[in-house]
């Protein structure tokens, strides 16, 4: 493929992750499309630290400016990502048998006999949130959805500096203008 088609399709790639990336953190802060646990700041940090708009989004808008920083923001963007997926939903659980309930996070529970598959599965919380509903599958969703646009981002900004590299060392293969010259 030609360094200049290879580029615009990474960059266009690259576009659409970031787009995908800041809607999936905004589904985040709006669980089940409501936006009173965002007014009532019952929102994981990791999804108000918006990494998936700023770095996974913003900055890779930028990476046509820089590779480097697209690279960046991506990998800070998994990097939370992954955190808040690991340190599990925002929510209001009850915290014993006494009906004690509090805001907090519900940290990942692992199953007997888990593989990493089973991770993924909500009843990894086995649903010990009341409030907001369902927001174990929702959580995991997003976080999940933004972690792969994340991964796949890297690896374009890995291709687009190696495609950057072999542009610079072999020149470009645009053959009409090299035809027209003659």
């Amino acid at each position: 493929m030609c360094v200049g088609k290879c580029a615009r399709c990474t960059g266009l790639s690259l576009m659409l992750l970031a787009m995908f990336s800041i809607a999936a953190n905004l589904f985040l802060i709006f669980p089940n499309l409501d936006g009173s646990y965002l007014k009532r700041q019952q929102i994981s940090r990791y999804a108000t630290s918006m990494s998936g708009v700023w770095a996974g989004g913003l900055m890779m808008l930028l990476s046509g400016i820089s590779s480097l920083v697209a690279l960046l923001g991506a990998a800070i963007s998994l990097s939370i990502s992954v955190t808040g997926l690991f340190n599990g939903p925002y929510c209001l659980f009850q915290v014993d048998d006494g009906g004690a309930q509090k805001w907090g996070y519900l940290k990942f529970k692992p199953l007997k006999n888990s593989s990493a598959i089973l991770f993924l599965e909500t009843s990894s919380w086995s649903s010990d949130c009341i409030e907001p509903p369902h927001i174990e599958a929702w959580h995991s969703s997003f976080f999940i959805l933004l972690s792969l646009c994340n991964i796949l981002q890297i690896s374009l900004c890995l291709s687009q500096m190696v495609n950057a590299f072999f542009g610079v060392l072999c020149g470009h293969c645009d053959q009409k203008k090299d035809q027209h010259s003659v």
